[in-house]
């Protein structure tokens, strides 16, 4: 009996070494691929001038004259890795003479002969939001949806899951918390005045909120051989945005610091016409979606200075918020070819690094405003779009509750109010 007690505690002894390596906290340290950067591209003098013209028409900081010169006196320094690391994507040959975004599409809006309201006031005919004064609860740029808005997010992501899932698109859920190198590698600045990352306490370990699904994505793919080309994926996500604006028409539910997406993820084969066809078939499924859904909007695509490091191409989609007065970002999409496989090392089967391509779905708050805004009635209420009337018990019309049937809420002013009441 005692020799069975004996083997049990060296058995728990053991398994609870064993447990404390495994969930060591904070996190343990990440084991994360070696960067294969395109050092022959970068060093090869017939490409200094190329490369210097498009560091300046991205408006980058980066230096490939400081690259070439610390690849002489340490090719496998860090200094030099991290030097490279901030030079961006080479711009596609079809928009490297652009000097700004150019209008390739336009549906414009055909104004009611009533009086427009903006999507502030419209939400509070439906009783279907809370936008302003959040400080106290969740504070600003952050909101809450109820009742009809509430179940129109529910209908916009059901929606656009199931479009994307009969055009071939796996589902796959995702990871909020991810290592900062992962958002680093996928393209997105973790550190600096500048980021738009929000970082965990460091008794977490290394951890960040995710902006997008397509940072979840790419850490899903890392150091991983693809063998059916083209992959396509798409996510339905809690997106993070530590956004910073004064502008009046960013107010409201149109820049907030976290929101529901749905993301659009490809890999493709390693060649720029793949990633090309790519860029275009996710383009045409976000404006399929958007005719689907009765916007009026218009398509841009995008110049230099104004694509982000990991971006080759990019198409912006912007639709019209007659509230608001101006066109509103509700969509991108964007080729990087291999600037994230080669930082994530995603490969094919032949070891040949791919390309990835992205694209917005269906962003939930704008495409809020951009509906209400532009389908709104007489009366405030909302004119439903066909294809969404499934998801929404087949109504035609979405209009708020009589007062008198919603929640009835007050604030309580005093810590003591149970005990001032009277029974």
């Amino acid at each position: 009996m005692i020799l069975g007690r004996r083997l049990i505690k060296q058995r728990c002894l053991a398994f609870r070494e064993t447990w404390r390596g495994l969930s060591e906290y904070p996190n343990p340290e990440l084991k994360l691929p070696n960067l294969n950067l395109d050092m022959e591209f970068y060093l090869n003098p017939e490409n200094t001038a190329l490369i210097k013209q498009n560091i300046k028409s991205r408006n980058s900081t980066s230096d490939i004259d400081k690259v070439i010169d610390l690849s002489k006196l340490n090719p496998t320094a860090e200094v030099l890795m991290k030097e490279l690391l901030n030079i961006p994507n080479m711009s596609s040959s079809k928009v490297r003479h652009l000097t700004e975004p150019r209008v390739v599409f336009q549906r414009d809006f055909i104004p009611p002969e009533f009086k427009i309201r903006n999507f502030e006031e419209i939400s509070r005919i439906l009783g279907g939001g809370r936008i302003q004064n959040l400080a106290y609860f969740s504070g600003e740029r952050t909101y809450y949806l109820t009742g009809v808005l509430a179940e129109l997010e529910q209908a916009l992501i059901h929606w656009t899951v199931d479009t994307l899932s009969s055009k071939g698109f796996n589902l796959i859920s995702v990871p909020d918390i991810l290592h900062p190198d992962i958002i680093q590698r996928c393209g997105m600045t973790v550190d600096g005045e500048r980021s738009q990352v929000y970082r965990l306490s460091k008794e977490f370990g290394e951890a960040a909120l995710s902006g997008t699904a397509e940072m979840g994505i790419g850490g899903y793919l890392m150091s991983k051989q693809i063998q059916d080309l083209p992959l396509k994926l798409c996510a339905v996500s809690r997106c993070y945005r530590a956004e910073a604006s004064q502008n009046q028409q960013d107010k409201g539910l149109y820049r907030v610091h976290q929101f529901n997406k749905v993301e659009m993820f490809v890999v493709t084969s390693g060649d720029e016409n793949s990633s090309q066809d790519a860029l275009e078939l996710v383009h045409s499924i976000e404006r399929e979606l958007f005719d689907q859904l009765g916007l009026s909007y218009r398509v841009l695509d995008m110049s230099p200075d104004e694509l982000g490091n990991p971006a080759a191409r990019k198409y912006d989609i912007e639709a019209w918020m007659p509230g608001r007065m101006f066109w509103g970002e509700i969509s991108s999409c964007s080729d990087c070819t291999d600037y994230q496989s080669r930082r994530l090392n995603i490969t094919d089967t032949d070891n040949r690094f791919c390309h990835t391509v992205n694209g917005t779905a269906c962003a939930v708050p704008r495409m809020i405003i951009a509906l209400c805004e532009q389908l709104q009635t007489l009366n405030g209420s909302i004119s439903i779009p066909p294809v969404l009337r499934p998801y929404l018990r087949n109504r035609e019309i979405l209009q708020g509750k009589p007062k008198k049937l919603r929640p009835n809420l007050s604030f309580i002013t005093s810590a003591n109010f149970i005990e001032k009441t009277k029974i």
